[in-house]
C-alpha cells in the first residue's frame, strides 16, 4: 500500500494559518462573536474616508491578545491588514517587565529576547486561535473538537495554496472558465471553507478543485425498479446519451450489460462520482450489486475536473457536453453535499417551467440573464434508508445524477466566462481579479462597476418583483460573461436547491409544475433577502472592499452605485410599482444574517433531519437607502 506524503512545507503551513486567523478575526468581529478595541490610530494622509483610517485594534481572548492593523466599514464587517495579526502572551510580558524593573538576569532557560518574542509574535497558530475563541465565548467541548477537525482540513488545503506556480490573477483572466475554478480559495464568509470531512488527503489530492486534477467518472447501470430518469422536453434517455457519450463507448456499456444476461433496456445509466461508489455505494448496496441490479459499467472516456461547488464537473474533453452534479457525502462548508432524491427529480420539471417562462418574457431576455437548465437526472432509491423517518438527510442523498447545461455554448465571438467567485480573489502578490478585468476592460473602476451591476443586477430584480422568484446568487452560484474585461451578461445555475418563491398565490406563479412544490415560500419582506444578504453581504460587501483597497473609492461611493442601478430599473418599470413597494428593497434595515454562527452555537455539527437555518442577529443598514448613504457622503468628506 502506497503512502501519500505530504506535499506543503512549513512556511505554506504559518502563511496559511496567518491568513485564516485573519479571515476569521475579520468574520468573527462582523458576526459579532468577538470584539475589538481600539488602542491606536495611524493618520494617513490619502485617507478618503475618516472611517478607513488604519488603526490598531485589539481583541482579548482569556490571557491571550491578538493585535491587528485595520478598520471597520460603515456596513459593519471589517478590514484586517494581511501580515498584522500579532499575538501577545500578557504571562510572557509580565516576565520582561518584571526583568526590566529589577534589572535581573533571566535564567538561561529564558533569556529575554525569547521572552519578548513569546509576548509579541506573528499570529500562525490556528488551533490556539481558534481555541481561544471558543473558550472565551464558551463553545461546547464536543462542537470545538470538531470545529478544529474542519479547520485542520481548511488549513491544509489553505496552504497547498501557497505555491508559487499557481497563476496571478491577470493569467485568471485569461484562463478557460473550469480552470478558473481551480485557482480560487473557496467561500469567503464561512471560515471553514474546506473543511470536507470525510475525504483523507489522498481524496483531497485527488478530488478538491485547487488540486486541478482530471477524472474519470464512474458509468453504472441501475435496474428500473430501483431508479427514475426525468428529463425536460426532448430529452428521452437515447438522447441524453448520444449527447453525453461517444457511440462506440455507449455499445461497450450495452453489450456489458448483455454479458450479464441482463437487457440494456432494463437499466438507467448514470455517472459516479468514484470516491462515494468506494466510501459508500459498494457497501450500501452491496446485494444490489451482487444481484447485478447494479451493473459497474466502467470509467468514462471523457476527462472532467471539479468545480467549486466540489460535487459538480466540467467536462474538460468536450467542453461543450453538460455539467455533471453528483452526490459527495461530506461534510463542506455548513452542509453534506448529497444528491436530495425529491429535489433531483423535480428538477427537470421546474427547468422546464423556468426556461419556458423566460422564453415567453421579452423583458427578462433583454436583461441577458442565461440560465444553465438542469436537464435530466437519474436519482436511484435506497431501500433501506428510504423507510427511515426523520433518518439524518445524507442518508436520503447518497445515489444519483444531474445534467446541467454547460455555459460553453452561449459564449459569443471573443466572450470569456468566469465564476463570480473569482471576482473576489487576490494572488499571492495581493493583486486582484477584479482589478485585472477593470485594467483590461479599459474602463474607469465606478464606470466598470455600474455595467457590472447593471448586468448582474437587473434580471434578478426582474425575476424577484415579476414573478416572486428568487435565486441565491452568490459568487459559486453565478458566472461572468465579459468581453476583454468588459461585463456583458450573467449566467445563473442551482435552480432546484436554491430558487425560493413567494407565499403568495401570484397570478405568474399559477403555472408552476406539482413538482415545484417543494420550494421554499418566503414572505415578500423575506424573500428580498436573497438580494440584500444573497448578492449584497455574501458577494458585494468583499467586492466593495476591493474597490476601496485598489482604487481609493469610498464606501458611499460603491453602493451608490448599486443603488443607482436599482431606482434606475424602478423607474423604467413603472407597470411594477406595486410589486416594488411590497418587496421594499430600498428599506433602512435588514436582519443580519450570520453562517459562522451556526456551526459555533446554533447548530454545531448535529446530524438532523434537515439542513441547518442560518443565525439571525439585529438589524443592520441596508447600503442602498438613501438616508445611510447621504450618512455615509457626509461622514467621508
Amino acid at each position: 500500500m502506497s503512502v501519500t506524503s505530504l506535499q506543503i512545507n512549513q512556511q505554506q503551513w504559518r502563511q496559511a494559518g496567518a491568513r485564516l486567523i485573519e479571515m476569521a478575526i475579520a468574520e468573527f468581529l462582523y458576526e459579532e462573536i468577538i470584539q475589538a478595541q481600539q488602542i491606536e490610530v495611524k493618520q494617513v494622509d490619502d485617507a478618503v474616508d475618516s472611517a478607513t483610517e488604519p488603526a490598531v485594534w485589539q481583541v482579548n481572548l482569556g490571557e491571550q491578545h491578538y493585535q491587528f492593523q485595520g478598520f471597520q466599514y460603515r456596513l459593519g464587517h471589517w478590514y484586517v491588514q494581511p501580515g498584522s495579526v500579532r499575538q501577545s502572551d500578557p504571562s510572557a510580558e509580565r516576565v520582561v517587565k518584571s526583568h526590566i524593573a529589577s534589572e535581573e538576569s533571566l535564567s538561561d532557560s529564558q533569556p529575554v529576547e525569547q521572552a519578548t518574542k513569546q509576548a509579541d509574535q506573528t499570529a500562525w497558530n490556528l488551533h490556539q486561535f481558534i481555541t481561544h475563541v471558543a473558550r472565551q465565548v464558551e463553545v461546547k467541548p464536543f462542537t470545538l473538537a470538531y470545529l478544529i477537525k474542519e479547520m485542520n482540513n481548511t488549513w491544509l488545503a489553505e496552504a497547498h495554496l501557497f505555491d508559487p506556480k499557481r497563476p496571478d490573477s491577470n493569467a485568471i483572466t485569461h484562463l478557460p472558465a473550469a480552470a478558473v475554478e481551480g485557482v480560487l480559495r473557496g467561500h469567503p464568509w464561512l471560515i471553514m471553507s474546506k473543511g470536507r470531512m470525510g475525504f483523507g488527503y489522498h481524496d483531497y489530492l485527488s478530488f478538491s478543485p485547487e488540486m486541478q486534477p482530471k477524472l474519470q467518472l464512474l458509468w453504472v447501470a441501475v435496474q428500473r425498479q430501483l431508479a427514475e430518469y426525468r428529463h425536460i422536453e426532448g430529452l428521452d434517455e437515447p438522447i441524453l446519451y448520444a449527447q453525453e457519450l461517444d457511440a462506440p463507448q455507449l455499445q461497450q456499456f450495452k453489450q456489458r450489460i448483455a454479458d450479464t444476461g441482463n437487457m440494456a433496456d432494463d437499466y438507467i445509466l448514470l455517472l459516479v462520482h468514484p470516491w462515494q461508489w468506494h466510501h459508500w455505494l459498494v457497501s450500501t448496496y452491496a446485494g444490489e450489486i451482487a444481484s447485478q441490479q447494479i451493473i459497474e459499467l466502467g470509467l468514462s472516456q471523457d476527462w472532467y475536473t471539479p468545480m467549486q461547488s466540489i460535487r459538480t464537473f466540467s467536462n474538460i474533453s468536450h467542453p461543450e457536453r453538460r455539467y455533471v452534479k453528483l452526490p459527495l457525502s461530506i461534510f463542506n462548508t455548513a452542509v453534506y453535499r448529497g444528491l436530495p432524491s425529491d429535489r433531483n427529480k423535480a428538477a427537470p420539471a421546474f427547468t422546464q417551467w423556468l426556461k419556458t417562462t423566460f422564453a415567453q418574457d421579452q423583458v427578462w431576455q433583454q436583461t441577458g440573464l442565461i440560465l444553465l437548465g438542469e436537464d435530466a437526472t437519474v436519482t436511484v432509491d435506497q431501500p433501506c434508508f428510504d423507510q427511515i423517518d426523520g433518518a439524518p438527510y445524507q442518508f436520503k442523498e447518497l445515489f444519483g445524477c444531474l445534467w446541467r447545461e454547460s455555459v460553453h455554448g452561449y459564449l459569443q465571438g471573443s466572450e470569456q466566462v468566469l465564476s463570480q467567485a473569482a471576482l473576489v480573489h487576490r494572488d499571492l502578490a495581493g493583486h486582484s481579479v477584479l482589478a485585472a478585468l477593470v485594467q483590461r476592460s479599459g474602463l474607469q473602476p465606478l464606470a466598470w462597476l455600474r455595467q457590472f451591476v447593471q448586468v448582474c443586477m437587473t434580471p434578478l430584480l426582474y425575476g424577484l418583483y415579476r414573478y416572486g422568484l428568487v435565486f441565491s446568487p452568490h459568487g459559486e452560484n453565478s458566472l461572468l460573461i465579459h468581453d476583454n474585461g468588459v461585463p456583458q451578461r450573467m449566467v445563473i445555475k442551482d435552480f432546484i436547491d436554491d430558487v425560493n418563491l413567494i407565499d403568495e398565490d401570484i397570478a405568474e406563479l399559477k403555472s408552476l409544475p406539482p413538482e415545484a412544490d417543494l420550494l421554499l415560500r418566503h414572505t415578500a419582506q423575506d424573500l428580498t433577502h436573497f438580494i440584500f444578504t444573497g448578492l449584497f453581504i455574501v458577494h458585494y460587501r468583499y467586492i466593495s472592499s476591493i474597490f476601496l483597497q485598489d482604487f481609493n473609492h469610498t464606501e458611499a461611493e460603491f453602493w451608490q452605485q448599486v443603488s443607482d442601478v436599482a431606482h434606475e430599473f424602478h423607474q423604467q418599470h413603472p407597470e411594477l410599482n406595486e410589486r416594488i413597494q411590497k418587496f421594499d428593497l430600498f428599506r433602512p434595515q435588514f436582519e443580519k444574517i450570520c453562517l459562522n454562527r451556526v456551526r459555533l452555537f446554533s447548530h454545531g455539527y448535529a446530524d438532523d433531519a434537515e439542513r441547518p437555518y442560518p443565525t439571525i442577529l439585529h438589524p443592520m443598514p441596508n447600503p442602498i437607502h438613501p438616508e445611510v448613504l447621504a450618512a455615509w457622503q457626509s461622514a467621508s468628506v
